[in-house]
C-alpha cells in the first residue's frame, strides 16, 4: 500500500511522536486510505421503444387457395410470404385486415364475391408474423352468423388477437387491449357495410359498423384503458386513389373522439397518409393513412398488386406516461401472381429490394411492375418523412 509523506515542521513531528506513543493513535497519521471497488446499481431505463407494423387487405382469392394446396384439404400458405416475413416478425406488434371468413370444409371454398377460406390461411398468417387481424370488413358475413363465429373460433386456436366481429353483445363491448412492452394499445376496428349480407335480425352486435355514435363511445372508453387508441376503418370507394369526403369525415371523427392512430382498408390500392395534433391523448403527434392497399390478393385492377407495410415507432416515457411518435417507416409491397409455371403461387415482395434480390420469375416477368410499385408508394408517402412535426404545429 502506498503511503503519503507529509512534510511537517520539527516541533510539531516530535509532538505528534510523543503522542503516538502515549497511544491516543493507533495508526501513523500519514496511513492512506484505500477505497473499496464499488459497482454502481444499473438504473432502468426510463423509455420504451415499439415498433408497430400494419398491412391492408389480406385476401383470399380461389387462385390463391388452388396454388396454396399441397393435397386433399391441406394448404400451405407460409411461403407466400416469406420474402417479407422478417418484417412481419420483426415488430412487437403486427396487424392486418383479414378480409375473408373461414366457415369450414362443410361448405364450399370460395372466393369472390363470397369468400369462405381454407382454415390453414389463418395458420399460415399466423405463422409469419402477425399478431392480431381486424375482422370488420364487407366481407364479414358473407358465409352468414356461422361464418363470423367460426372464423373467431379458428383465429382464437391459432393464437391470434382480434377485434371487429364478436359472439355476444358483451364480447362487443369488451374492448380489445394489447400490452406491448408495457404500453397499452386499444384496438378497434369498424366497417362501411357487409355487402348485401344483412346480419342475423336482433344481433347487430356480430359486425363493428362505422357508427359514429358508437365510435365515439368506443374510443372515450378505450382512452381510459389504455396509452394509445388505434382505429382500423374498413371504408372508401374501391380502386380510387384519393380519400372521398366519408372518409376524410370519419378520419376527423375519430381524431376529435381522441385517436391516436388511424389505419384504413378497402379501396384495395393505396391513399395518402397524414400526421395530426391529437386531442386529449398521450400520443404527442397522431397519425392517420386512408387506405393501405393489399397486402396480397388475385386483383387484376391498375394498383391492386401494390400495398404497404407501415412501421410506427414509438417511445413511452414510463415514468410520465407521455408517448412520442419518433418515426413512422414503410416497406412498399409488390404482388407476384401465380400465373407463370417457374412459381405458381402469390407471393408478396419488398417492392424496395433491389433487382438482384429478387427471383428471376419475378424479374423475367414483372421487373416493371416492381418498379411502378416502388414509385407509387414513394409517391404516396412522400409528404410523411421525419419531417412531418412542423405541419403539425400548424394545427
Amino acid at each position: 500500500m502506498r503511503r503519503i509523506k507529509y512534510l511537517l515542521p520539527a516541533g510539531v513531528s516530535i509532538a505528534l511522536a510523543l503522542i503516538y506513543f502515549t497511544g491516543i493513535f493507533s495508526k501513523p497519521v500519514a496511513e492512506e486510505v484505500v477505497l473499496a471497488d464499488v459497482t454502481p446499481i444499473p438504473v432502468e431505463d426510463s423509455i420504451q421503444h415499439i415498433t408497430i407494423a400494419s398491412v391492408g387487405d389480406l385476401m383470399c382469392h380461389s387462385t390463391q387457395y388452388k396454388y396454396a394446396r399441397i393435397e386433399g384439404d391441406s394448404f400451405d400458405f407460409r411461403p407466400c410470404f416469406s420474402y417479407v416475413r422478417s418484417y412481419l416478425e420483426s415488430a412487437d406488434l403486427t396487424l392486418g385486415n383479414l378480409e375473408t371468413v373461414t366457415a369450414g370444409n362443410k361448405v364450399a371454398y370460395s372466393g369472390y364475391p363470397y369468400f369462405n377460406s381454407p382454415d390453414d390461411y389463418i395458420n399460415s398468417i399466423a405463422d409469419v408474423g402477425f399478431d392480431f387481424l381486424v375482422t370488420a370488413n364487407n366481407h364479414a358475413n358473407d358465409q352468414g352468423e356461422k361464418g363470423i363465429t367460426r372464423t373467431i373460433s379458428i383465429l382464437d386456436a391459432n393464437g391470434l388477437q382480434h377485434t371487429g366481429t364478436y359472439t355476444s353483445e358483451k364480447d362487443r363491448d369488451s374492448i380489445r387491449v394489447v400490452d406491448v412492452k408495457g404500453v397499452h394499445i386499444a384496438i378497434l376496428a369498424y366497417t362501411y357495410s357487409t355487402n348485401d349480407n344483412p346480419l342475423t335480425p336482433g344481433k347487430p352486435w356480430l359486425v363493428n359498423m362505422c357508427d359514429s355514435a358508437l365510435i365515439r363511445q368506443d374510443i372515450l372508453k378505450a382512452r381510459t384503458l389504455s396509452d394509445l387508441v388505434l382505429v382500423f376503418y374498413h371504408f372508401g370507394e374501391e380502386y380510387k386513389r384519393l380519400p372521398g369526403d366519408y372518409q376524410k369525415g370519419f378520419v376527423q371523427h375519430a381524431i376529435d373522439c381522441g385517436a391516436d392512430i388511424i389505419l384504413g382498408s378497402h379501396p384495395h390500392v393505396l391513399e395518402p397518409a397524414l400526421f395530426f395534433a391529437t386531442q386529449n391523448a398521450k400520443l404527442d403527434t397522431g397519425f392517420a393513412i386512408y387506405s393501405m392497399g393489399n397486402f396480397i390478393s388475385n386483383q387484376r385492377d391498375m394498383y391492386t398488386d401494390e400495398g404497404v407495410i407501415v412501421q410506427l415507432h414509438i417511445a413511452k416515457n414510463k415514468h410520465t406516461g407521455a408517448c412520442v411518435l419518433e418515426k413512422a417507416d414503410y416497406i412498399p409491397t409488390w404482388v407476384y401472381r401465380g400465373e407463370q409455371e417457374e412459381m405458381k403461387l402469390h407471393m408478396v415482395f419488398p417492392a424496395n429490394a433491389p433487382d438482384s434480390l429478387l427471383p428471376p420469375f419475378v424479374g423475367k416477368y414483372y421487373s416493371k411492375d416492381v418498379a411502378d410499385a416502388r414509385t407509387h408508394t414513394e409517391a404516396i408517402f412522400s409528404t410523411y418523412t421525419n419531417a412531418f412535426r412542423p405541419a403539425v404545429a400548424e394545427n
